[in-house]
């Protein structure tokens, strides 16, 4: 490193001097060189691009880089109205990989390609792709996203082929369905209901299984009654008692007094 900096620093001092430029490529782009002279020549676009390393130019050639390692791009769409009408919202990302970096410049620019010539068409493909598909399907069924992923995949690289560009579709993933906020809005408002009224059925279900244990409960009461032979005063009688019984039992003292007298118990 020591010898190599005095070395890099005599190369960009003559370079200066004599009027031009070092261009420096990093790993995983291209480096795409367009002259412009100032006087003389021929300017335009070089037919090869510079690869990893230095390259020493003219003060009037300009040097682009190009990615070509692969990159993804972000695009958000909203509203897009499924099989069953329901709208919703999808954040895509599209995998690419730029094939020939002198074309791209040549023809497309660096950085517009994909709005100038995808964009468009792209929204077009995933607004019919989702069309045909329903709400339900295209938030929980991982076989129809995956199918939909399919399809505007192989649609893109069409496109892309088609128009002669110098890309190649890796791959694109609508990711996870949203339905608007109006609509999920309306959604949990829906499941709200759903559990109100869940939670009333199941409270109704109590109160009637409650009143039928009841109604058992006194039916084998008069049936007991009626084997015992007693009337109804009688066995409400033995009935208080038995409570008292066991009341005392769990008491630590316990007066018995006959029934209507009063009592004044002292501390």
């Amino acid at each position: 490193m020591t010898k190599v900096l005095p070395v890099f620093l005599v190369v960009s001092l003559l370079a200066g001097l004599t009027g031009c430029n070092v261009v420096s490529v990093d790993p995983g782009t291209e480096s795409v060189l367009v002259d412009k002279p100032y006087l003389f020549g021929h300017g335009g676009v070089r037919p090869e691009p510079v690869k990893e390393g230095r390259i020493i130019t003219w003060a009037s050639t300009n040097d682009i880089n190009v990615v070509i390692t692969p990159q993804t791009v972000h695009v958000t769409f909203d509203d897009f109205s499924s099989k069953d009408n329901i709208l919703l919202d999808f954040d895509t990302a599209l995998q690419y990989r730029i094939t020939d970096s002198v074309k791209l410049i040549e023809k497309y620019g660096a950085t517009n390609w994909f709005k100038n010539n995808v964009q468009s068409q792209y929204a077009s493909i995933v607004r019919e792709a989702v069309k045909g598909q329903t709400m339900s399907d295209m938030m929980s069924n991982p076989s129809t996203a995956s199918t939909v992923d399919k399809e505007v995949t192989s649609a893109i690289r069409t496109l892309v082929k088609e128009r002669g560009l110098p890309v190649e579709i890796l791959d694109v993933t609508l990711g996870r369905a949203r339905p608007n906020e109006d609509v999920l809005k309306q959604m949990n408002e829906t499941a709200a209901q759903q559990q109100r009224q869940k939670t009333l059925v199941a409270a109704t279900v109590a109160e009637e299984q409650r009143a039928k244990e009841q109604e058992a409960r006194a039916e084998a009461d008069n049936a007991y009654r009626n084997k015992l032979g007693m009337t109804i005063e009688q066995y409400s009688a033995v009935t208080i008692a038995t409570i008292n019984a066991d009341a005392c039992k769990a008491a630590k003292a316990c007066y018995i007094v006959p029934s209507g007298t009063s009592v004044l118990v002292g501390k």
